[in-house]
């Protein structure tokens, strides 16, 4: 070990560790996040008192040191009712059929990547809103926001005052006075968490953690993270082993148009309402288990 007080990365240091991150994660940071993740491995090295050698060697070999990296290079930016489009028309429109169709059934759906939860917390009130029992998986890579999802309890930050505005009545019954949000333990009990990393999700290891005949999956904010190659074999697994027939597949607004064609499996199809871009299952495209 050497005292390191103040340590300064080259360009191809940092560009070595990044490797080591896209090619255990699929994650290739955009050029603004590489600052803030050259920012995270320095700290760790000073307080660590490694050598920049010394801390790639344990990084390979601990995997508590690599999840750190992982929690430290994730952007983890969300919050309630996000792009509302979407929750408008599961409101409107899927929710209110699902009713109809299976009224004792719960729906199951999947926060592919839930960053610290908003999204899955806003799937079950929905839901719930609509008469309909929800089933919610939350997933992520990122281990620190997983526990905060676990524990229900958010900033008055994750209500925006433009986007998400239509439901948040829906968030008023939570709200502490503090400005916090905290949900009751019947709603945290429609959620469940699980640790997931989507660059392996086709791997045997996966296999057994996928959640399965899911009617609703929401993917959304991270294709921009990850190659056309990932995007494709991520997109055929979700339709392959975790879509339920006629199961509905939502990426970001901003991320649909971005999604090239020949990537897209031949049992999905792309749909629109209004403005509302998803992803279909075709009837007779079954889930496998």
């Amino acid at each position: 070990m050497i005292q390191n007080t103040a340590v300064q990365l080259t360009q191809d240091e940092l560009n070595s560790f990044i490797t080591i991150l896209t090619e255990r994660t699929g994650i290739i940071p955009r050029a603004s996040h590489r600052d803030g993740i050259k920012s995270y491995i320095e700290k760790k090295i000073a307080e660590m008192k490694l050598s920049v050698q010394g801390y790639k060697e344990q990084l390979l070999l601990n995997k508590e040191l690599f999840a750190g990296l992982v929690n430290g290079s994730t952007v983890n930016e969300t919050y309630f009712f996000r792009e509302e489009k979407q929750f408008a028309l599961l409101h409107d429109k899927i929710f209110p059929q699902w009713r109809l169709k299976s009224p004792d059934t719960e729906i199951r759906m999947w926060s592919a990547a839930c960053s610290y939860g908003e999204e899955a917390y806003s799937l079950a009130l929905l839901a719930k809103t609509c008469g309909i029992k929800p089933y919610v998986t939350a997933s992520d890579i990122n281990s620190e926001v997983l526990e905060h999802c676990r524990r229900g309890l958010f900033l008055g930050t994750s209500l925006r005052p433009v986007d998400g505005t239509a439901f948040q009545d829906l968030i008023v019954p939570f709200k502490r006075s503090d400005g916090k949000v905290e949900f009751s333990k019947e709603i945290k009990s429609c959620i469940n968490t699980m640790q997931l990393n989507l660059s392996e999700i086709d791997s045997p290891q996966c296999a057994a953690l996928l959640p399965r005949n899911q009617n609703i999956i929401f993917l959304r904010n991270v294709f921009i993270y990850f190659s056309q190659e990932l995007r494709a074999r991520i997109l055929h697994t979700l339709a392959d082993k975790c879509l339920a027939e006629d199961g509905l597949l939502f990426v970001s607004m901003s991320e649909i148009a971005q999604t090239d064609s020949t990537i897209i499996p031949p049992s999905l199809e792309k749909n629109v309402d209004g403005s509302v871009f998803y992803f279909h299952k075709k009837t007779g495209g079954k889930a496998d288990g």
